[in-house]
């Protein structure tokens, strides 16, 4: 890592910024992105001098294409690219607000292709790696997030697609598969109201444990990665399980936790 480059977007809190903090450890340089100004300023004064970063809206494609440039011209290239940034909301299908749906699938996917789409020549330039966080609800599909899983579903696809694309040119794309873990995304989230229950592999997991996974991703220049491990199989061969999947999470209560949030989301709305 020492001396590499890492553009990292949603990079304010979070995962992005464990990984932007490990980087720097490491000898590296980070660039990071994010949607207050303010939170970037005060990240990158935690970092010290060799990270910078700017305001960039992912789902803007000349402002994520802006903020790639100012990171070449600042540290003189890009060689690796993390497209962090996303958002997460709970709601069922029937009494979500449309908006939700949109504007989720705006920030993961759009945001997601903008990021890549721009990132292309700089890391053409360095022959470099691509990291993609997508999720575990890419392949394993729970109620209250339909827009988050289709999301994150669209993000592993355009990963896929683009390790074949940019292969070409010398250039690795790696994909993260996270399960939940316990950031201030899924806090504000409540997810605790349907994850709460749910042990071992199917458990929320502390944020380091996939920052440092996600570090050896980009040092390994890795093609898939998994936190944790045990989730695997659910990653690489998710219509197997999905059946089990689901009476595990009725044994852990999920059904008693849903039908409690549908019940309160139905009367927030002013439906019976």
């Amino acid at each position: 890592m020492k001396d590499k480059i890492v553009f990292i977007t949603g990079a304010a809190r979070g995962l992005g910024a464990g990984l932007a903090r490990k980087v720097v450890d490491n000898g590296g340089k980070v660039f990071i992105v994010d949607m207050s100004a303010q939170a970037v300023a005060e990240q990158v004064e935690l970092l010290g001098v060799n990270a910078a970063g700017c305001k960039a809206d992912v789902t803007k494609l000349a402002e994520i294409t802006d903020a790639l440039a100012q990171c070449a011209t600042r540290f003189g290239g890009v060689d690796m690219v993390v497209v962090n940034a996303g958002i997460l909301r709970l709601g069922t299908i029937e009494h979500m607000n449309p908006q939700e749906f949109l504007d989720v699938m705006n920030v993961n996917v759009n945001g997601a292709f903008y990021t890549i789409r721009a990132a292309i020549p700089h890391l053409r330039a360095s022959k470099g790696y691509l990291q993609v966080i997508s999720s575990l609800a890419a392949a394993i599909h729970v109620p209250l997030m339909s827009h988050y899983a289709a999301s994150k579903a669209a993000v592993e696809a355009l990963a896929d697609v683009a390790r074949q694309e940019m292969a070409l040119d010398g250039v690795d794309v790696g994909c993260v598969h996270p399960t939940f873990a316990r950031t201030d995304m899924i806090k504000e989230n409540d997810t605790g109201r349907l994850w709460g229950g749910h042990k071992g592999a199917f458990g929320s997991v502390e944020p380091e444990l996939v920052i440092d996974a996600m570090y050896k991703g980009l040092t390994n220049r890795t093609r898939k990665i998994i936190a944790p491990k045990p989730i695997a199989p659910l990653i690489l061969a998710p219509g197997l399980f999905h059946k089990m999947v689901e009476g595990i999470g009725k044994l852990q209560g999920s059904d008693k936790r849903l039908r409690a949030f549908r019940d309160e989301e139905a009367a927030a709305s002013g439906k019976d």
